[in-house]
């Protein structure tokens, strides 16, 4: 290669760089950004960034021509993608010959949801036959394997791999960005003390539920909760074991609504749940909720706190303002019923009968 070429490709390289760092807000922009960039740097027709899942399974991110592909494979320890993982950068020049020599899975992905386990396989399209690959690394830890893929045989040299390698570097750095940064994104959704979903998430959330529910005209309904004279409980036993009733309920919750991001707290011992039932079906909540308040381990000297509800169902036409005014209206009406003693004494009401708490 001569010395002017050599030099235009280190210019590519450090656009593709400045590309990464500019687009590493989130994981995804970075898949993105690496498969629109490699085909300027290197004589490949395929793009591979494969990561490692929290359950030990691929997710595969490849780039064929225009054509992007998802999909999640199981991890094979004989796998190729997994000896690279374990191992070095490596260079196949031709992928027959090298599979004769080692007896390694090599996997391809056909379509979104066809993949040929075994390389010889009857194969549609062009065959990739020869390929790089280099190891990626986060805070010391091997996450994944970046891979060039051509169809021509030995389309590859030793200056293409040290180039790979570097921007397998890069790519790393920008795959820990975007880890941290969407681990603080996460922090700033999320209530310390409870572990649920905060008000700023309720914000983000609720109003994307309410038009998934007009869109799809799916039954959505709001409930807020919140605990029955919670003030008398930090006056008398102290704020840690306020907190610690606060604690309780958010497992409580967690229990009773298993689906992510449905049940926020919005400030003190207020709660929001959003429901994907219609109020009047709310029933098989309340009971589930009460029993984990039986079951609950509460405080020495406090039993079963006392929950409030209102609900309001999604209606077509109604603002986002009416919905959660008037789920918080007969929340409220509820208390006034319950400080005039005509309510249980611990549980869950709604203030409806039909709804039983």
């Amino acid at each position: 290669m001569s010395a002017e070429a050599q030099l235009r490709r280190y210019h590519q390289l450090v656009q593709m760089l400045a590309a990464l760092a500019r687009s590493s807000g989130q994981v995804d922009a970075v898949v993105q950004t690496v498969h629109r960039q490699a085909g300027a740097l290197f004589p490949a027709q395929v793009t591979l960034l494969a990561l490692l899942e929290p359950g030990g399974d691929w997710r595969w991110e490849l780039y064929e021509g225009e054509q992007r592909y998802t999909q999640r494979l199981p991890f094979y320890p004989e796998g190729i993608l997994e000896t690279v993982l374990r191992g070095d950068p490596l260079s196949i020049p031709d992928i027959a010959a090298y599979l004769a020599r080692h007896p390694v899975r090599v996997r391809r992905l056909v379509d979104h949801d066809e993949v040929l386990l075994e390389v010889g396989e009857e194969e549609p399209g062009e065959p990739t036959l020869s390929m790089l690959f280099v190891p990626l690394e986060v805070r010391g830890a091997r996450v994944g394997v970046l891979s060039v893929q051509s169809y021509a045989l030995a389309a590859f040299d030793d200056t293409d791999l040290q180039f790979l390698d570097l921007l397998g570097q890069h790519v790393s750095i920008a795959l820990e960005n975007a880890g941290l940064r969407e681990e603080l994104e996460r922090a700033t959704l999320t209530d310390p003390l409870t572990g649920l979903a905060n008000r700023r998430a309720f914000g983000r959330d609720a109003p994307l539920a309410l038009e998934t529910a007009r869109r799809e005209g799916r039954d959505l309904t709001l409930v807020m909760l919140d605990v029955h004279d919670f003030k008398s409980v930090n006056d008398t036993f102290g704020h840690p074991v306020g907190d610690a009733v606060l604690f309780t309920l958010g497992q409580v919750f967690r229990e009773a609504l298993p689906v992510p991001g449905t049940v926020f707290r919005l400030s003190g011992d207020e709660f929001a749940l959003l429901v994907w039932e219609a109020e009047d079906r709310l029933g098989d909540l309340a009971r589930r909720i009460e029993e984990g308040l039986r079951r609950a381990p509460w405080p020495p000297g406090l039993g079963p706190v006392c929950l409030q509800g209102g609900a309001a169902q999604a209606q077509p036409g109604a603002t986002l303002h009416d919905w959660l005014s008037l789920a918080d209206s007969r929340m409220y009406g509820v208390k006034r019923q319950r400080t005039r003693g005509l309510r249980l004494g611990w549980g869950l009401d709604f203030g409806r009968e039909d709804v039983p708490a």
